[in-house]
Order: structure tokens, then sequence, then C-alpha cells
């Protein structure tokens, strides 16, 4: 511990001096003392005594007046964080809260968090995965996984174990005997078809202990059945797979039910049918991609747009764009302009490109190579002034008044994680109509420049993606993920925002085409003045029905510049809406429809997986416990050399003025003095 001074150290003289002085005056001599021999050595002890408390409390007090700070290292224990992870699923959630007063034992030892995951949906991976985010930071010393290893969404846990790097320790639940149940284990199809065409429906069958037994597979739609056939089941540990195709007849939203007939005894029935769902088109919206030269983002660009069978996607780049401006407007629905126009090249190359831009959606990706001040002269909504030829490197910060489309959190926060792009370094000029989705953040400090934007010219939408090197972001995110979903949904929510003509439609929802059946329903609307602008002041009502319901009526909240919609969630069955308002005299509506899927995944298995408990166990460097064994765990964590405190030590500063003890030391030296003054010496 130091004590330090703003002032230099002589300035602690004259307060010392001070002191010294006030006591010389104050008792010299024995005078003011009120004593009748201050000659005697008693007495000049006494005034000794005296003076050094007058003295002492005198040049601490004068002292203050310095503002003295004291210097300390101070030390904290950082214990081990226990992160218990509790499968609270149909399947185990008794037997997993009941051991909850046992494993709060580990407390005493240990910093104990617990969290829960688990409903009618299991996803063990993810559970992981978010606690190893969650306390990446803090001393994190191992995880306790309660659950029966049934999982029924999500990647393989076992690898997510093993990329965590700490010990995971399983308390095996649930039980592990084959019952007599046959279930749709999988069925997977197509999400979009054309009508007109064929479309397979690849389906699952898994039995355990009806061997001799059958069930008919069934596969029906609007009450017709579309394919029947027997499933004799010729093994005890039973699985195959049957694939049918299907004609998409009808367009729209259409819902196909998969299902077994049960056979005697079964553990369930809840699991013999599923239901999904396939959106059937008139036909595929057509996409250009026109880049200046060849580059990585086309093919990012390009892979994403894809991901969505609605659209189709044709790309030019280099000499190719200039014989495609003529057939722009006839044939396409939107364009991707990337990197154009481009610097050193005749402006007539593009005069016809620049020309269909006027009427058709556009998405702008502004790089390095664009010449910016033809980019400004279309008048696009976005205007850039150079600085210099250098470029910015940004990221991507939120714009949480966003509200032109729904946008996913847990998404947008992995997007902001994401790699810079090279953008143009200069001054950023928006129109008033446009709206922000991402500000770029520049340096790692946010600002009001656009990165991802939108507007809406006349009937016409436009985005701007203000930077290159899209093709980091698609890689990244499979990364973190494992996926490109990240990426591929952000640019399809683009694609089919800007794609949307105004003239089209003035009153435009959205919503899922699938929900579960506990998963909450939300509707997103947008309205369009006559300016074609967003507006939320007009008052939108939405009815809802479906078959086995009477239709009800709603009213559209106002959110941001649009509207929302919570309708929490909703029975299984086929839905249709019908939204509508009146501006201006007119009346506007718009129409859709979703399914709501009534699907218990936890019905799909009721048979414990001690063996995938087991094997998350050893290749994380732990070891899987019964319920019975559960009060051992605290000695296994004890027992291991990497289960320790960390110890973080830092500098603290503290005013002299903050320390209690000073004041307490100041009055009882006055006190002595007076007491003293008053008992220890003879008055006259």
């Amino acid at each position: 511990m130091h004590i330090l001074f703003d002032y230099p150290w002589y300035c602690v003289l004259p307060c010392l001096l001070a002191g010294a002085v006030y006591a010389w005056i104050l008792y010299r001599k024995g005078k003011n003392t009120g004593t009748r021999s201050a000659d005697s050595r008693p007495e000049k002890r006494k005034l000794a005594f005296l003076s050094v408390a007058r003295f002492l409390s005198v040049s601490l007090i004068a002292l203050l007046l310095l503002a003295p700070v004291v210097k300390r290292d101070v030390h904290t224990h950082d214990k081990p964080v226990i992160v218990v992870a509790q499968d609270v699923s149909t399947s185990c959630r008794e037997a997993s809260i009941a051991l909850t007063p046992e494993l709060k034992k580990l407390e005493g030892h240990f910093d104990v968090v617990f969290d829960t995951f688990g409903g009618s949906s299991t996803d063990i991976a993810a559970a992981l995965a978010n606690a190893g985010d969650r306390y990446a930071g803090r001393n994190l010393g191992a995880m306790v996984l309660v659950t029966d290893g049934i999982y029924n969404m999500g990647r393989d846990p076992a690898q997510t174990a093993s990329s965590l790097a700490v010990p995971i320790y399983t308390v095996a639940l649930g039980d592990t005997t084959q019952h007599r149940d046959a279930w749709v284990s999988d069925v997977r199809c197509n999400r979009v078809a054309y009508k007109g065409s064929q479309f397979p429906i690849e389906v699952t069958i898994r039995a355990t202990q009806l061997q001799g037994e059958q069930s008919i597979l069934s596969i029906t739609h609007n009450g017709k059945t579309l394919y029947s056939k027997p499933i004799p089941y010729s093994d005890r540990a039973f699985s195959q797979s049957v694939t049918v195709p299907v004609d998409a007849d009808l367009s729209g939203l259409q819902a196909y039910t998969i299902a077994i007939s049960p056979c005697r005894n079964e553990l369930t029935t809840a699991n013999n049918s599923r239901t999904v769902a396939v959106e059937v088109l008139d036909g595929r919206r057509k996409v250009a991609i026109v880049a200046a030269t060849a580059h990585p983002d086309i093919a990012a660009l390009r892979q994403a747009i894809e991901s969505n069978p609605d659209y189709e996607v044709e790309v030019f780049t280099g000499s190719e764009t200039k014989g495609v401006a003529s057939e722009l407007k006839n044939k396409y629905d939107l364009l991707v302009l990337h990197n154009l126009p481009r610097q050193g090249v005749a402006p007539s190359d593009y005069k016809g490109l620049f020309e269909a831009i006027k009427t058709i959606p556009t998405i702008f990706v502004v790089g390095t190579q664009t010449d910016l001040p033809r980019f400004n002269a279309l008048h696009s909504g976005l205007e850039i002034t150079a600085k210099s030829r250098h470029n910015d490197e940004v990221t991507a910060a939120r714009n949480n008044a966003f509200a032109l489309f729904a946008a996913d959190d847990d998404a947008s926060d992995r997007i902001e994680k994401l790699p810079p792009l090279s953008a143009p370094f200069g001054t950023y000029r928006t129109a008033a109509n446009v709206q922000t989705l991402y500000y770029a953040k520049v340096g790692g400090q946010a600002t009001e420049r656009p990165l991802i934007a939108f507007c809406q010219q006349a009937d016409v939408r436009r985005a701007f993606v203000a930077g290159e090197g899209l093709w980091r972001w698609r890689l990244h995110c499979w990364q973190m993920t494992g996926s490109h979903d990240d990426f591929d949904q952000l640019i399809e929510r683009m694609v089919v925002y800007t794609g949307t003509r105004g003239d089209r439609e003035r009153l435009h929802v959205t919503a899922e085409r699938i929900y579960r059946e506990n998963e909450p329903v939300t509707l997103q609307a947008e309205f369009y003045d006559d300016n074609y602008e967003l507006t939320n002041k007009p008052a939108v009502q939405c009815t809802l029905q479906s078959k086995e319901t009477q239709p009800s009526k709603y009213d559209f909240n106002p959110s941001g510049s649009g509207y929302t919609l919570a309708l929490g969630t909703l029975t299984a069955g086929h839905y249709s809406y019908h939204a509508s308002t009146t501006f201006a005299g007119k009346n506007y509506t718009a129409s859709g429809s979703f399914i709501v899927e009534a699907l218990d995944l936890e019905q799909l298995s009721m048979v414990a997986d001690h063996t995938l408990l087991n094997t998350i166990a050893q290749t994380s460097g732990a070891q899987m416990l019964a319920p019975d064994d559960i009060g051992n765990l605290a000695d296994l964590l004890a027992d291991r050399d990497d289960m320790k405190s960390i110890i973080y030590t830092h500098k603290q500063y503290t005013p002299l003025l903050d320390i209690p003890l000073l004041f307490i030391l100041i009055i009882l030296l006055l006190a002595i003095e007076w007491a003293g003054r008053k008992y220890l010496l003879n008055s006259n």
C-alpha cells in the first residue's frame, strides 16, 4: 500500500510544520494550560503528551487538504463456474427437477449456474453451445448435463461437446427399454413446388418390438388419399424409407398428412402422423446479378438467393453487361448491381442498364471499384462523396428501430460479429425515405453511416449494401453455426422486400409458411401512402380463420413505421388471413395463409440414449453418472487439477478522505487531548 499526492513531496513539510507550530503555541512553557507548575517533570510529560496529540491531529487535517490517494493491490478470487443444464422436456422433466436439491450442494465449493432447456422439442447441442458462449469469458470449470440423451432438433451433441474444450459430466435419466411402438421418424420434401410439376415426399418409418405385424402408410391431402401402402415390420428394430411422388395440382399453401395405422398395444400413437406444408407457386421470379468484374461476392449472392426456390438467378459480368440491358425490362423481376457503374468504363456502355434501373427493383452493392460520381447521378436514394481513394473496414451495427420487415434477434447478434466489409471512405447522405437495417461500425465505433438500407422511389424499391466482401460473411456464418442460414436469410429478406413492387400492393402482410403448435405466431404488415412512403396512421384490421374455427377479428398494432399482430400460439390447422384498411377514401386488402403443425417432437422417440451421454462425457474428459451417484459429483469435480480458482489482481486507488479509520483516528486524538487537558492537568 502506498500514499500518493498530486503535489510535490515537499508540500508535506508545511503540513507538519503547521501541526508543530500549533502545538508549540498552545503548550509552550505551560501557558494557557491552567497548570500551577509547568516546570515540574510530571507536568512536562503531560504537556509533551498533549503536544504530540495536537501535533498529529493538526498535521493529519492539513495533509487531507492535499487530497492524498491510497494505492493498493486488490486480489479477487474467481471460483470455477459449474453450469448445470437440466432437460425439462416431457420425457424427463420430473426426474431432472427432482435432482435440483442434490445439485445445489455444489454451491458451497463452486459458482453454480442452473439452466434449463427442452420442451416439446429438445436441442442438446444448442444448450451446450449457448452455455459455452455465455460463460466463455469466465472461469468455466465444467458442465453438468442432466438429460435422457433424446434430442430431436439441432446438430449432433457429441460434436458440439468435443469442440467446447470443457469437461461435461452427464447424468443419465430415462428408460433404455425398447417398447412396442411405431412412428413416423422423418419426413422430407420440398418446401416449394411449382404448379403442374411433381415433387417427392420421403418418409422414414421406424418400429421397435413389432416384428410380424404391419401398418398402413397413407398420404392424404384435403381429405383425399393420394397414396396407401402396407408396411410389414420384419425386425425388432425396424427402419424403412419410402419415397412417394406427389402431383402439385393446386397453387397456394398445401398441407399433406403422412400417417401409419396403429398396431395393438403400442406405447403411444401420438407419433403415428406428421403434417408437412408445401407452397405451390405458379412460376419462379427471375433475378439478374450484373457485376463489373468477376468477384467472390457474386457466388455468395447467387447461392443465397437460390436457396429460396422461388427465385432463378442469372449472372452477367464484364463485357456481358453491355448486351443485357435490352432484356432487363421484360425478363427480370429484380437486379443486383455489384460495383456498378465501374470506374474507367465509358458511360455509354451502361446507358441501357441504368435506364432499366428506373423501373426494375434493384439492390446496389457499392464497393472499391464503384464510380461514385456516376453512382450519385442515378439519384437512387444514397449518395457517397469520396474523401480519398482509401477504403474503410466496416462491420454491422443493428438499427433497433428498423421495421420494414422482421429480423431475428439472435441472427442479428451474430451478423454484428461478422468480418468487416470494404466500403468507400467518404461522406454518406441518404434521402428522407431511406430506412437503415444496419449501420456501419468504423474502428469498432457505431456511426450513422448506412451499411444495409432500403428506400422506395415511386413504385420501385431499392436496397443498398455499402461495402464489398459479402463472401466473407457467408463463410464466417458457416464457421459460427455450421450453416449459411444467417447470411442466406438476410439476403432472402432483402430480395423479397426489394422485389415487391409498390404498385402491386400498397398493403403488405408477411408471415412464415409453417409454425409449430407451441410456437407464437406473429404477422407483420406495412402500408404505403400515395407517395409510396411507409405510414402506420390508418388502422389495419385482420380476420383470421381455419376450417376448424370461426373467423376472429384482430387489430394490428403500430410498430416503428409498420404494424405487428401477435396471435400467440394457435391450435394445429390451416389458417387464412385477410387484412384490410381504408386510406383517403379507398380500401386496400391483403390475404395469405399459413399452417400450424401439430407436431410434438418429444413423442418421436421415448427410449433414452445413454450411449450418446457416455460418448459426450468420455470425449470431454468427464464421466457419466446415474442419478443415484449424483452425490459423488462434488468429489469428482474437486479432485480435478483444472478446477482451480483464478486470482485476479488489480490496482485500486482510494482517496484518503474515503477511509473512515482516518477520521476515527483524528477524532480520537482530539478526544484524548481534550480529556488530558481536563483531567491530567491541574487547574489553577
